[in-house]
């Protein structure tokens, strides 16, 4: 009896399958006549100040970013900057994409892009964002070893930005409308996991399916899901596709045209139409990449 007792207990993380994209990130000194147009992008962004003084105005609002004072951009967020006063500029930047959903919700949740040197978030994650500015050389682009402390500081990084806004934003009069986009999120991963059950697989028609299965029209659905994620149900969907598409392009068993068959695709020129307008090459030329 007691045998059995002990084999009861057992603890196991959850399975995961998550993505994450980092572009562009660098640290930069500019002069003091230095300016960056308006400009917006579908990404996040964290632009932390090091020296000197920057001007943002994010979406017609006005910030001073000192050293140590974070901003934090969502996607689309429309902004501009300049450097202010008589010294050179030096920042580090950080573009970001993630799909995990709960995370990109508390991102695009968050009331304020601006956090001043002082507040609990800029606090939080300024170790992490040290250890990716040390990490920031020539050198850490081509050794092994400095990628996967890069990809170390990355996720910690992701994990304090996390706790930290699930602690500040508390918002209750948007709990409904997020809970919503969170199970039109889920519904739109278990139509990707089971699209080879579907037969053919058409976006716009597993949307609508989805917003009569939430009990809200579709244009509804529309912008409490772009609300919380930041980028509209199709793309989310887009999204799921093109990763569920590198998964099986990495199966050496099995043939691009099978490939577009299990993705609900009524032929393999369609898929591979959609394949390049996702990544820019065709799914051969990633196979092939990819197996080099």
């Amino acid at each position: 009896m007691e045998q059995k007792e002990r084999q009861k207990r057992e603890f196991m993380l959850p399975d995961m399958d998550s993505t994450f994209r980092v572009f562009g990130a660098h640290w930069r000194t500019v002069d003091k006549d230095w300016s960056y147009p308006l400009h917006k992008h579908p990404i996040f962004e964290i632009n932390l100040v090091l020296s000197g003084t920057q001007e943002f105005i994010v979406d017609r609002t006005r910030y001073e970013q000192k050293p140590g004072d974070l901003l934090l951009f969502r996607p689309g967020d429309r902004h501009e900057s300049r450097v202010i006063g008589r010294e050179e500029m030096t920042y580090y930047c950080l573009h970001f994409d993630v799909d995990e959903p709960s995370f990109r919700e508390l991102l695009c949740r968050s009331p304020r892009c601006f956090y001043p040197s002082d507040s609990e978030l800029a606090m939080a994650i300024r170790p992490a964002l040290d250890k990716l500015i040390e990490l920031t050389s020539e050198e850490s682009v081509v050794r092994t070893e400095a990628r996967m402390h890069i990809l170390s500081a990355l996720f910690e990084l992701f994990a304090v930005i996390s706790g930290t806004l699930s602690k500040l934003n508390q918002d209750p009069a948007g709990a409904r409308s997020s809970e919503v986009a969170s199970q039109v999120a889920a519904l739109l991963e278990q139509a990707v996991e089971n699209v080879e059950e579907r037969g053919i697989f058409d976006d716009k028609d597993t949307i609508t399916a989805i917003a009569v299965a939430v009990g809200y029209s579709t244009s509804s659905v529309n912008r409490m899901f772009t609300r919380a994620f930041g980028v509209s149900p199709r793309q989310y969907l887009s999204t799921l596709m093109l990763k569920k598409s590198k998964l099986l392009l990495m199966d050496p068993e099995l043939t691009v045209e099978e490939i577009s068959a299990k993705l609900g695709y009524n032929n393999i020129a369609h898929f591979s139409r959609q394949f390049k307008r996702w990544t820019g090459e065709s799914p051969s030329r990633y196979r092939d990449r990819f197996h080099e």
